[in-house]
């Protein structure tokens, strides 16, 4: 029997932080966390093959090396426990197969599980040694979250670029082909383009407000903080030319109060529901969709609003609003019917891009 101890709140908030990667599997070994202590050193890892995110704190007593089983339940029991957390470990075998047995034990309380042999579980690939930058944890996870929506969900499908979050230059940016959302990093520079899962990058909010070291590799990149790391597959360097799609001059820039431009097209959504094409039709101050039960219309106020007669997907205006909550006023830029829209707001460095829609009446004309 092996026996080590650890700080029970650091284990817990240690696992609670990996455990956010783990998913549904086929394998059930990949649902679970695995558990190294060696050399005074106790690590956790959780993988989906594609991501790895593990956490390292101090830890006394002898050596073990196994996965958990039903990680979830110990997370549970757990959060319940404070001071030394003491872990007895013994192997048993089960046919040809090695397993196990843990108990966890923090003053009167006590969890026993089983647990799997820690060689099952899949090998972590080797750190990447390439170019290397710094930047605030906060800062480049707050870049990515106002970005990342405008990428493409996963699917079999789904382009491999489509589905990430773009790093090129100072810049960091989505897009699907229909909308692109873009932020700056001012004061960081990329040592060189890369792409990363976009559904990937919504665990760097594990990494809190530390500064963060990202190193990139030829297959891989790592992401560190402390006693954090996420290893996460590349999926190219070949990134978009973001400045090819921003038009060069605007006909308009309007100005509109977000809120209002956000609740009359809640309105529209929701007399439309069960339209298969929310295309909105922008007319001076009126706001408009056919829809399947009727038709609809509403207006806001606008400053700068010219004679354009525009369309664009409703959701996709939404989903580009977003990303400017909170802010009182965004400022829409529109060069013509065909080319794509452009909203910011001022005093911020990031933009949102949705591509318009040509109306059927429009095309008619």
């Amino acid at each position: 029997m092996s026996r080590a101890v650890v700080d029970a709140k650091e284990f817990s908030h240690a696992m609670s932080k990996v455990s956010k990667i783990l998913k549904k599997c086929a394998i059930p070994i990949l649902e679970e966390v695995c558990l190294r202590i060696q050399n005074g050193r106790c690590t956790l890892t959780a993988t989906d093959l594609e991501t790895w995110l593990t956490a390292e704190f101090p830890a006394s007593g002898d050596d073990m090396f196994f996965a958990f089983r039903k990680t979830k339940d110990i997370l549970r029991a757990c959060s319940h426990f404070a001071g030394e957390l003491t872990m007895e470990f013994s192997e048993t075998q089960s046919g040809s197969k090695k397993a196990g047995r843990v108990l966890l034990r923090c003053e009167r309380r006590g969890a026993e599980f089983e647990v799997y042999d820690g060689a099952d579980y899949p090998n972590m690939p080797q750190a990447p040694e390439g170019d290397a930058f710094s930047v605030s944890s906060a800062r480049l996870s707050a870049c990515v979250e106002r970005v990342r929506y405008a990428a493409e969900k996963p699917s079999v499908s789904a382009r491999p670029a489509a589905i990430c979050v773009q790093f090129c230059g100072n810049r960091v940016y989505a897009l699907d082909g229909t909308r692109l959302a873009c932020d700056t990093l001012e004061g960081v520079s990329f040592p060189k383009p890369f792409l990363v899962r976009a559904d990937v990058l919504a665990h760097l909010s594990a990494f809190g407000k530390e500064d963060m070291t990202v190193r990139i590799g030829s297959s891989h990149v790592l992401f560190a903080s402390g006693n954090l790391r996420m290893l996460a597959r590349l999926q190219g360097v070949d990134t978009y030319n973001v400045d090819a799609v921003i038009p060069k001059g605007y006909r308009e820039s309007v100005t509109v109060k977000t809120a209002d431009f956000v609740r009359e097209l809640n309105y529209l959504k929701e007399c439309s529901a069960l339209t298969a094409k929310p295309y909105v039709r922008f007319a001076g101050e009126q706001l408009s969709i056919a829809a399947s039960g009727g038709a609809f219309e509403t207006g806001i106020e606008v400053r700068g609003r010219g004679d354009m007669v525009l369309g664009f997907d409703l959701y996709h205006m939404l989903d580009a609003l977003k990303q400017f909550k909170g802010e009182a006023e965004v400022c829409i830029h529109l060069s013509s019917p065909y080319a794509p829209i452009v909203i910011d707001a001022a005093g911020r460095s990031d933009f949102a891009l949705v591509v318009p829609i040509r109306l059927k009446e429009e095309m008619a004309a």
